[in-house]
Parts: structure tokens; C-alpha cells; sequence
């Protein structure tokens, strides 16, 4: 037999089979109403509840990531009652989870101004939908702007041995008067851990097919025993994330804080409300304000009405509409701008 074709044959089925982790689970979402019979979960804990769930992507908002432009799943403010808040779970199937097993989607968030936040996490209670008890928080993602879409990857950790469980995302949103527009989920997947012994096994045929021409017993035995020694080091460590040689996780240190801008001080007269160059006294005591730290006042928040197809109008008072902007002249004197009255519009 020629060992060199068996080596070869031997590589290829090893690198097919598990060298690369084979997906535990994959879904596109080309049709989110059939998801339930596949073993989904939708559960909508909103308070109160709204006039929508889980739905199928609505391409007038944004396309999919991948496939046919409607192939994702969505959810929007319209989870809960307007003033409610959003607690929107969909869990996938139940799956054998080990540590490093990997979690990988797409996710997209609109905002638009409005605040959107996805959480995922898992639970090793086999097909439990209990979020309130068996689910432990992995990540959070959070935009009151368009994201686009963004591929994510979450790594399992921390499992005593290996479990049957599910994922769950959630979508959040606190006062739905204020945030929440709309979010998709697309290209969910599980993928499993690939084995030691396969890395070992792929290592082995690779280097005798690198030597092909002078390939001996002794020789076999030493690369053995090398591919031995790679898969001890390849192996996990006691929370299960493999590790691999010739590898340096360097921290980077923070950036410098950059330097102090220039600028200039100017005075605004409490009775005139005009700003002037400030004289020694006035700027002593603008240097001493600026230096001491001023308490958060709490605000009403702006009132804010949607209209029936999905707009946001904002009632702004005199607050976000007063403002002053003042100039140094090259002869060192300071001119302002009118500032708007209540009342007037810019």
C-alpha cells in the first residue's frame, strides 16, 4: 500500500469531518411563522404587552444580511403598549452545550435617535424557558443609531460538563414613549467544539505529506510524539477554551489623554445677559466654577408622540432652544451673537 496516498486519504477525512466544528444549529429565518414547530420559543414578557411579537423582516425598514431581502426576524417598540417597556425573548432550540462551543449571528439595530438593546444568553437547563431563573447573561448590545449589520460571535464558558440548553435573545427597551424603534436578527448558528484528536491527526498527516520522500518508522514515531505534544498544548484548559502555542495576548495600554484645546473666557452680565472680557474678579470666579463639580439636575424628558405609521415627533421647550455664541475680535474684545427669546424660532 502506498503510505503517502494513505496519509493523504487519512488528512482529508480528518480535516473534513471535525477539524473544523460542524454546525449544532443553523437558521436563515426565510420563514419565522414555521420557527415554533422547529423547537424556537417566542416569549413576549412586556408590560403591558403590545400589538406585535417576533416578526418576519420587513425590507421597507432595512434588507437581510444574507438570502432573500425579508430572511431575518424583527422586533419593534410595538412590543409593548406605547409607555410600556419591552421584554421580548426569543430562545432557539435545545442543543448539548460544551465550553467553547460558539454562538454566532448577525444583528442590526435602527435607532434613529431612539435607543435599541438586544441581550443574549444561555441556559444549561436543558429546554427550560424559565428567563426569569435559568438564564445567565452573556452580552448586551446597545445604538440609538443605524448599526448596519453587524456579525457577532459569543463564546460558552464556565460549564462544569458539557449540558443541554438553549440561547436566548432579548429585546429591550425601557419607557417605549422615549425608545425603541425597530431591530433584525439574521444567520444564527451554533457551531461545536472541534476535537484534540482530530487537530493531532490533521498535524500528523500534514508533516508526513511534507516528507513524503523519506519517510521511516523512527521518523513516524518522533512526528507522533511532536503531534502528541501540540495537542497537549492544544487541549482545553479547565474552562474548556482551547489554547495553542506560539501565542501572546499582549493588553494595550490606554491612550494619553490629548492635550487642553485653547480658548478664552468670557463673562455674561446677569443683568444685561451680554458676554464681555471678564475683569480679574469675574475670572477668579469663573476658574473656580469650572473647576467645582455641578450636580445632575433631573429634567422632565422632552413629550414625545408617534404617529400611527412608526413617526416620532418631540415637543421641545425653551431649554433646547436658548443659546449664545460668543466671538473674540483681534483687538481682544468680545462680541455675542443674539441669543433666541421663548418664543421665537432659529
Amino acid at each position: 500500500m502506498d503510505l503517502t496516498k494513505c496519509l493523504a486519504g487519512l488528512l482529508v477525512a480528518a480535516a473534513s469531518c471535525s477539524a473544523v466544528g460542524a454546525p449544532l444549529l443553523t437558521e436563515g429565518f426565510n420563514n419565522v411563522a414555521a420557527l415554533p414547530a422547529n423547537g424556537w420559543v417566542f416569549l413576549n414578557n412586556s408590560a403591558p404587552p403590545g400589538s406585535t411579537g417576533w416578526f418576519q423582516g420587513q425590507p421597507a425598514f432595512f434588507p437581510a444580511a444574507a438570502g432573500p431581502a425579508d430572511s431575518y426576524i424583527a422586533a419593534n417598540f410595538n412590543n409593548a403598549a406605547f409607555g410600556g417597556e419591552v421584554s421580548n425573548w426569543l430562545l432557539t432550540p435545545q442543543v448539548v452545550l460544551v465550553n467553547g462551543e460558539s454562538l454566532n449571528f448577525s444583528l442590526r439595530l435602527l435607532g434613529e435617535g431612539l435607543l435599541d438593546r438586544v441581550e443574549v444568553y444561555f441556559s444549561d437547563s436543558g429546554a427550560s424557558t424559565d428567563v426569569s431563573g435559568d438564564f445567565s447573561f452573556l452580552a448586551s448590545f446597545a445604538s440609538d443609531v443605524d448599526t448596519g449589520w453587524q456579525d457577532q460571535t459569543l463564546l460558552i464558558s464556565g460549564l462544569t460538563a458539557p449540558a443541554s440548553g438553549r440561547f436566548g435573545f432579548r429585546y429591550v427597551v425601557d419607557d417605549t414613549s422615549l425608545n425603541g424603534n425597530y431591530i433584525g436578527i439574521d444567520s444564527v448558528s451554533i457551531n461545536a467544539l472541534p476535537e484534540p484528536a482530530t487537530i493531532a491527526l490533521v498535524c500528523l498527516g500534514a508533516l508526513a505529506l511534507r516528507q513524503r520522500k523519506r519517510i521511516r518508522r523512527h521518523w513516524l514515531a518522533a512526528a507522533g510524539l511532536g503531534s502528541l505534544a501540540f495537542a497537549a498544548q492544544a487541549a482545553p484548559q479547565n474552562d474548556g477554551i482551547m489554547t495553542f502555542p506560539h501565542v501572546q495576548v499582549v493588553r494595550q495600554p490606554a491612550p494619553a489623554a490629548s492635550p487642553q484645546q485653547g480658548g478664552f473666557m468670557a463673562y455674561k452680565d446677569p443683568v444685561t445677559g451680554q458676554l464681555t472680557n471678564p475683569n480679574a474678579e469675574q475670572a477668579a470666579l469663573l476658574t473656580a466654577s469650572a473647576r467645582t463639580v455641578a450636580p445632575i439636575a433631573r429634567q422632565a424628558p422632552p413629550q414625545v408622540a408617534r404617529a400611527r405609521h412608526g413617526g416620532v415627533s418631540l415637543k421641545l421647550d425653551d431649554r433646547q432652544a436658548r443659546y449664545a455664541i460668543a466671538r473674540k475680535a483681534a483687538d481682544g474684545s468680545i462680541t455675542e451673537t443674539c441669543e433666541p427669546k421663548p418664543g421665537e424660532q432659529q
